[in-house]
């Protein structure tokens, strides 16, 4: 079950934001508890006192007069892996967020698409499979899925980089992809698709994977690159 936890003190602002997730959790048909907090206290005695745990926390940069980086380093000291979105109106919050390794932030009247983007990447990377079978020659072979660096059509089989390793595909670079989270494979070229959580480094001609690793980036797939590289912003 995805566990999404709002902290705002004011309810034209949570009720939108309640509204929002239902929206996006109802459309990606997945399990789900929404827990609203008015006040740092309450959210505080849930995460402490009865040690509740949180996939996403969508947490309101000043709320009842706290500090909301003050309450998230709170939160960092019994959760280091929730997924903390600062909802904000100044933009001068935003850098401040990396401290506590914030996933994203967001301005209050900023659309729900990205929202929507940001509950997808947090879902795949908690809750979907996160291990891949394929078919290689004769054989199947189970992949941890973090451990994808990126894939390349090469002749009629796909090459899948490790962190560590290669592995080859017997098939279509569209037919794994339809297998894999698709806010963290994207298709960068024509040839080839990137783990984005595994990508360090991005220029408008090639991205650099955290195991050094160059792959191009072509001009018909750069915008939505960008965009997931940019939109992931993982403290990681």
């Amino acid at each position: 079950m995805f566990q999404i936890a709002i902290c705002e003190d004011k309810s034209v602002f949570s009720d939108s934001q309640m509204n929002a997730c239902r929206t996006i959790m109802e459309k990606l048909n997945v399990e789900y508890r929404l827990s609203v907090f008015t006040n740092s206290a309450d959210f505080i005695a849930a995460l402490v006192t009865k040690q509740q745990r949180y996939d996403m926390i969508l947490l309101d940069i000043v709320m009842d007069g706290v500090n909301g980086i003050e309450l998230a380093q709170r939160i960092r000291q019994v959760d280091e892996d929730a997924a903390i979105i600062f909802i904000t109106s100044y933009e001068k919050y935003a850098i401040q967020g990396y401290d506590v390794k914030a996933l994203h932030y967001l301005m209050k009247s900023a659309d729900t698409q990205l929202l929507e983007n940001l509950i997808k990447l947090v879902y795949a990377e908690k809750h979907l499979v996160d291990v891949l079978t394929i078919k290689s020659g004769d054989h199947y072979i189970r992949i941890p899925i973090k451990e994808i660096v990126c894939m390349e059509i090469t002749g009629r089989r796909v090459e899948v980089s490790l962190k560590d390793g290669m592995v080859y595909y017997s098939g279509k670079l569209t037919d794994i992809l339809d297998e894999l989270p698709k806010e963290l494979f994207i298709r960068c070229h024509q040839a080839f698709a990137v783990n984005i959580g595994n990508i360090r480094e991005l220029s408008r001609r090639n991205a650099i994977a955290i195991n050094g690793k160059e792959i191009p980036v072509s001009r018909t797939f750069w915008n939505n690159t960008k965009a997931a590289f940019l939109g992931q912003m993982s403290a990681n």
